[in-house]
């Protein structure tokens, strides 16, 4: 069991992602954003601080009773009635599971978007694939064609269907493909989604988890994913949404077994926690055009003559009355780090980049040496003309009397 404390920087209009310190498939994670998921991504929307809580623990977890009415799809008695606890995006198509090959019948050739309860798939279309229930009958699909809910279940058919603010929840069904054409294209890709009514009335959408996208083979793979609701809803709207447009071969799939529940972490072991310091700011491209001298002094390049005004920053805090060209550090044996925002004759402010002292280019590389050496003898240097003697600072010495003199 540890605890960790974690200091980051983000800039405006970036993301971060922030990871639970032990992750591990056996552990459950709650975040005070409601996010559940090992791992959560965070947006510089603007500057200023914000702090982020995550929490491990072991998923020895207790669930009450399934809140779905008729999530197994079992409590149906007769199949040529539209079946209850539920909607569809999708049309069903009534069928005794124990019949003749659904499509053999004229009246169904060609149709899209349809699905029945079956415990078959082959009852379905004959060359799809043996495909087992997972529990008795299941939601057979075929060729959804369009995007939408194939299967949604609200308050309204399941009147004890409410959620309660910071209540955890788990939500989980079995999905299969149940064509083997949907392997080679474009199998159905399942999306978690859940709506409920806000305070003020308004409907807020949440997609829960990762795309579920089948068409690996014609097995079961199960989905489950949780969610912390953040406020207290008597109307909510649970669905499993196929995010697939595709009209043609393939979008075939099956459902069983759809669970939503509440979750209470009873008995489970607390196994690690962060929070997370992030510090949102502005982090405009930077300029070098800063430089060291000797083993004190920094100066902003102004060659050009292009500045008019300066600010000094020691570790992002301006330094009070430094505000030349130059800035002279106060402490040589604490590392620190320096910038200058200078101000350009037309108003515009532009900053060097935060660099240690050591780390800025030492004023030489400002004009680099010439590789040209001329080697002058230390002392007055004088030159001479056809009528006097002038020092090399273009001084007249004497009326000229000697040939060349150095003293």
């Amino acid at each position: 069991m540890f605890t960790l404390l974690s200091i980051l920087t983000l800039c405006i209009d970036s993301t971060l992602t922030l990871c639970s310190p032990a992750i591990d498939d056996s552990l459950f994670y709650t975040w005070d954003t409601g996010a559940n998921t090992a791992c959560i991504t965070v947006t510089g929307e603007a500057a200023g601080e914000a702090t982020y809580v995550c929490e491990a623990r072991t998923k020895t977890f207790l669930t009450t009773d399934n809140l779905m009415a008729n999530g197994d799809f079992e409590n149906y008695t007769d199949y040529h009635q539209q079946p209850t606890g539920y909607t569809s995006d999708y049309e069903y198509l009534p069928f005794d599971p124990y019949g003749t090959d659904l499509y053999d019948k004229p009246e169904y050739q060609g149709k899209s978007g349809v699905y029945l309860l079956s415990n078959n798939a082959k009852h379905t279309w004959r060359d799809y694939a043996n495909v087992s229930p997972h529990s008795g009958n299941f939601f057979a699909m075929f060729d959804a064609a369009h995007s939408g809910y194939a299967w949604k279940a609200g308050t309204t058919e399941n009147p004890g269907l409410q959620i309660k603010e910071n209540g955890l929840y788990v939500f989980s069904y079995w999905a299969a493909d149940l064509n083997e054409a949907s392997q080679r294209s474009h199998p159905a890709k399942l999306q978690f989604t859940i709506r409920y009514k806000m305070p003020d009335g308004t409907m807020e959408k949440d997609s829960l988890g990762e795309v579920l996208s089948l068409g690996k083979d014609n097995l079961w793979h199960f989905s489950q994913t949780f969610w912390t609701s953040p406020v207290n809803s008597d109307y909510i709207e649970i669905g499993v949404e196929d995010l697939n447009t595709y009209y043609g071969v393939g979008n075939d799939f099956g459902l069983d077994d759809i669970i939503f529940q509440m979750v209470t972490l009873e008995g489970s072991k607390h196994v690690a926690s962060d929070t997370f310091h992030v510090f949102t700011q502005d982090c405009a491209p930077c300029e070098d055009f800063v430089y060291r001298k000797w083993n004190d002094v920094l100066f902003a390049d102004n060659t050009e003559g292009q500045f008019v005004s300066y600010q000094w920053y020691e570790d992002s805090i301006a330094v009070s009355g430094a505000t030349l060209q130059f800035y002279q550090l106060t402490d040589t044996l604490t590392p620190h780090s320096y910038y200058v925002e200078a101000t350009t004759t037309d108003g515009r402010v532009r900053t060097s980049c935060s660099q240690r002292f050591g780390d800025f280019a030492p004023s030489a590389a400002q004009h680099p040496a010439n590789t040209n050496r001329i080697i002058i003898r230390r002392g007055r240097l004088y030159i001479r003309t056809e009528n006097a003697l002038y020092d090399i600072l273009g001084n007249k010495q004497r009326p000229l009397t000697d040939d060349y003199d150095s003293k």
